[in-house]
């Protein structure tokens, strides 16, 4: 596993490049936290790294899939598990086991426990915010994670807070 404390949003954004480029092509990314911990900032960072328009990137809490296009390459889905339920027959007529299964890098916010069976294995990503109010990113790599990531340092990102 390995941790970022981002401060700032300047440091998130560089996280989530930073592990967009360790992604397999087909990844699977679950990513985990509260309401408000930036889930979608990072996701936006994630997919802005791979191609995909910052711009475009939004929560799909309303439209539970949101599909990102990207020069020479698969789209990128963003999935809001949030809203849906642990009904699998909802699942399944939304297309979420053919999406988890396709080409390109699945982004799931609020993924449901039983998602792992629609996947070849995941990173999983849990953002919580500290007492300071910094971001802790903890990845848990899975075999779709390609490299070892490097590790931010509290005393990196202190650094670059704003006093």
């Amino acid at each position: 596993m390995k941790r970022y404390i981002c401060c700032n949003e300047s440091d998130t954004e560089a996280a989530g490049r930073e592990i967009a480029r360790t992604l397999a092509p087909d990844a699977v990314v679950h990513l985990v936290g509260d309401l408000g911990a930036g889930k979608t900032f990072l996701a936006r960072a994630i997919a802005s790294e791979l191609g995909a328009n910052a711009i475009e990137v939004a929560s799909p809490s309303f439209a539970i899939v949101h599909e990102y296009p990207i020069p020479a390459g698969a789209p990128i889905i963003h999935i809001d598990g949030y809203r849906l339920s642990e009904n699998r027959r909802e699942w399944l007529e939304i297309g979420i086991p053919e999406l988890l299964q396709g080409p390109g890098v699945k982004l799931i916010e609020w993924p449901k426990r039983d998602f792992d069976e629609f996947e070849d294995g995941h990173v999983e990503i849990t953002i919580r915010v500290d007492d300071e109010g910094c971001r802790v990113i903890e990845v848990t790599p899975a075999q779709t994670l390609l490299s070892v990531l490097p590790s931010v340092t509290r005393e990196t990102c202190t650094r670059s807070r704003a006093p």
